[in-house]
């Protein structure tokens, strides 16, 4: 019988939640990412392929250049019409989801209300897999810790489509499960029932991992038709209403990972096939 190469352990030390593997290929080898490293210090502004990694949990943000793209979609569902001609600002974009072991650093201080049942569970729990079962509130309350923020649906889509109108946010805009982890397996996706290590597939041009299925990930915007507008009240955190997520998961099919799709929750509901990729305004000192 061969031997048994991954290992997953959960341990309560103290009531802190750690998380350990043993035996996994993706659980990093501590190299640096690709590109250039960039810092408020560099005195200069960041450039497509430099990334930034956020001191409070080491999470590794890539620059989104600014630009000009067509949101929405005129043939697909009938929320994402009508197709318009979107602008956005140059922004910072987590490379990857939000991990266990990310999240497991938040939890440390973190009210525990926060905890995701998620992170014990056979399956998910990996630390280098995509924390699951995030509420909004959770997310919320991460990205306050973090200093971070939740990417609007309008700078999700622009980055999903990489500059190039993808209909699916993958590394060349098809999709297949060679290079998404969505419902069903084959090819380089053997995960059919749970998340795969984030990075398990290759990058979207833009340098981002995963932005086709794995996990939801939710947006800061309320669930309201388009045009998309940024200033009609969207993104009000403080609104209680249905919030926009992105990109598909394990659990979902084709059609809901296209780059133009959008699906929404309740802010309060945790299931497990929801996380997060978070972003940051770009500030020069």
């Amino acid at each position: 019988m061969k031997k048994l190469i991954k290992y997953f352990a959960l341990l309560f030390l103290g009531g802190i939640f750690v998380v350990s593997c043993s035996g996994f290929s993706s659980c990093g080898s501590g190299a640096p990412p690709a590109g250039n490293k960039w810092s408020p210090e560099s005195g200069r502004a960041p450039q497509l392929g430099d990334w930034y990694e956020n001191t409070k949990d080491g999470y590794v943000l890539v620059w989104i250049p600014a630009g000009e793209f067509e949101m929405g979609s005129d043939s697909d569902d009938e929320d994402a019409r009508p197709r318009s001609k979107i602008s956005v600002e140059g922004f910072w974009l987590g490379k990857y989801e939000v991990t266990n072991e990310q999240f497991a650093k938040f939890l440390e201080t973190a009210d525990q209300w926060h905890r995701t049942p998620y992170l014990y569970q056979e399956g998910f729990n990996n630390p280098k897999q995509p924390v699951a079962g995030i509420r909004f509130y959770d997310a919320l309350a991460y990205c306050e810790w973090s200093g971070l923020r939740m990417p609007n649906e309008a700078e999700w889509e622009y980055a999903a489509a990489s500059g190039k109108q993808y209909d699916f946010p993958t590394n060349n805009g098809s999709l297949n499960h060679d290079n998404a982890n969505y419902l069903g397996t084959g090819g380089t996706d053997i995960w059919m029932e749970a998340t795969a290590p984030v990075g398990s597939f290759p990058p979207s041009p833009f340098g981002l991992y995963d932005m086709a299925g794995n996990v939801w990930e939710w947006t800061s915007s309320l669930y309201q038709s388009y045009p998309y507008t940024a200033g009609d009240g969207r993104e009000d955190l403080n609104q209680r209403d249905f919030r926009v997520m992105r990109g598909g998961s394990y659990a979902f099919g084709e059609t809901y990972c296209k780059t133009s799709h959008r699906h929404y929750f309740d802010m309060h509901l945790r299931y497990d096939y929801v996380g997060m990729r978070l972003a940051k305004t770009f500030i020069m000192r």
